[in-house]
């Protein structure tokens, strides 16, 4: 009997502040509802990479990602790739600048800015230049093949962004 007095206690005092509220009632129930939802902890999937900061685990080199995928290429056989850079890959990262000035001049330090992620600090990246490649040259057992050289040129070029006269496919030897 006790609790179904204080269920109905419960009630009217709810819906007295829901009629204090008016107009307003939903608004203020999806801003406790958002709330709510915020104040739920979620997991992290272990498999998940933090999104803050950039890895600090290196890509695979483009030739070895090329040697294996065109080595798939059907007819090519066994493959090797060289690839010479006009200029290398360059990132920038974000720096704080502090300026001080007194009866010497005005000096300024740059400091690189680090973000924190699982425990690591990495710096915060604002530009990356992409290498631009000089040549190409693919040595594979297949390259006698003119269909096979062909399909070879166009995927370095479309990789690289080399024109076909800077790749050279070489048949290897042995086989």
């Amino acid at each position: 009997m006790e609790h179904k007095v204080r269920k109905e206690e419960w009630k009217q005092r709810v819906g007295s502040w829901l009629n204090k509220l008016g107009k307003y009632r939903y608004t203020v129930l999806i801003l406790l509802l958002g709330v709510g939802l915020m104040l739920i902890p979620f997991e992290k999937k272990s498999g998940s990479a933090p999104t803050a900061a950039p890895s600090a685990v290196e890509e695979e080199p483009l030739e070895a990602r090329l040697e294996r995928l065109l080595s798939q290429v059907d007819g090519a056989g066994a493959v090797s790739v060289l690839l010479t850079l006009e200029k290398g890959p360059r990132q920038t990262y974000q720096e704080d600048t502090q300026t001080k000035s007194d009866a010497d001049g005005t000096q300024s330090q740059n400091q690189t800015v680090l973000v924190s992620a699982g425990g690591e600090e990495a710096p915060v990246p604002v530009q990356t230049t992409y290498p631009i490649y000089k040549g190409a040259v693919v040595v594979c057992q297949g390259a006698d093949r003119a269909s096979v050289k062909l399909d070879i040129i166009r995927a370095v070029s479309s990789l690289t962004g080399l024109g076909s006269d800077k790749i050279t496919v070489i048949k290897m030897k042995g086989n």
